[in-house]
């Protein structure tokens, strides 16, 4: 559903006035798409009799949206900039257009929300696509969509071209450096077959900054599962994110959406208080100085180790592991 639902003036978009008036576009996310991010929903409205729109997405409306004054028009023109926060999985979207009290269209789409691009999405829906040459002929009188590599290196204070639309994407506690600094090209190239795509994926691009960690990982007895098949996106997000490392989730639930069982059951022991083991909600004591939370990765290295079960100590005896924290 809709965190806010008022437009945003961080995007200037401009376009002409269409003649014969088409069905309202929605330029982002583009119908029976799927996306792993809830941040835009873009329309362009095509008709200048348009002075409010009301958007309903899953059932849940906003208010009348104006935008038919001469200061939003001279801002927008005909489009309309919301920002959005979706539903997990289906979102079906209406937005009525309306020209004082009357309503004088309505336009339905539904759009997929795949959280970090990690989950599974029903077949009918296609992974959404924004640098598109369609797309890119309305946004083009407002931004340069076809920078060149100066532009591409420059600094957002010196216009760098992605910063006026992605700079959400930034907008995290714990941010990859690279994006951070807006250095796109590093990872992104503007002359693929899909604009902008990544040509390289998980540790082939990554290691290519990051090669000491693969040094390290790989010399290591036993790999986890995904660093045995190189795919660091499976935990990280390559932008940014809430939480530490830029891991997709906290750290005991990306732990446990693969290795499930984990949680259901007692962990390691049980305690005279007849639970398991605590894997939360006390401090690390085996980093105590650290003030982190007591996690998974307090025991068990997420990468790689010399031992099975990846103990943190590299130790076989796992009573010694007990000791790192239970030396009495």
């Amino acid at each position: 559903m809709f965190r806010k639902l008022v437009p945003t003036i961080v995007i200037l978009l401009t376009s002409g006035v269409v003649a014969a008036h088409a069905a309202i576009t929605f330029v982002y996310p583009a119908p029976k798409s799927w996306v792993k991010r809830a941040d835009y929903l873009v329309l362009k409205l095509n008709n200048p009799a348009i002075t409010g729109v009301r958007v309903t997405v899953n059932g849940e409306a906003s208010g009348l949206l104006p935008i038919g004054t001469p200061e939003y028009r001279k801002a927008f023109q005909d489009f309309l900039i919301l920002q959005a926060v979706w539903d997990k999985g289906k979102n079906d979207v209406a937005v009525e257009a309306f020209s004082g009290d009357k309503r004088i269209e309505t336009a339905m789409n539904d759009v997929w929300y795949n959280p970090g691009g990690t989950g599974p999405v029903a077949p009918e829906y296609s992974p959404n696509r924004l640098h598109v040459p369609e797309n890119e002929k309305l946004c083009a009188p407002c931004h340069p969509m076809n920078p060149t590599p100066a532009q591409l290196a420059s600094s957002p204070e010196k216009g760098n071209p992605c910063f006026g639309c992605h700079k959400k994407m930034m907008s995290y506690t714990f941010v990859h450096g690279p994006a951070g600094t807006y250095s796109c090209a590093y990872c992104h190239v503007g002359d693929g077959k899909s604009k902008y795509a990544v040509v390289k994926r998980d540790a082939v691009l990554c290691n290519e900054c990051h090669a000491d960690k693969g040094d390290e990982f790989t010399k290591r007895k036993y790999l986890h599962g995904p660093i045995a098949a190189g795919l660091c996106e499976v935990c990280h997000d390559s932008h940014g994110s809430p939480y530490p490392a830029q891991l997709l989730m906290p750290i005991n639930e990306l732990c446990l959406s693969c290795h499930e069982d984990v949680g259901k059951g007692y962990h390691v022991v049980r305690t005279t208080a007849g639970a398991g083991h605590p894997l939360k909600w006390k401090i690390d004591p085996s980093r105590p100085s650290s003030g982190r939370e007591m996690s998974c990765i307090s025991c068990h290295n997420p990468h790689s180790g010399d031992v099975r079960y990846f103990f943190t100590n590299n130790a076989e005896d796992r009573l010694l592991l007990c000791q790192m924290c239970h030396n009495k």
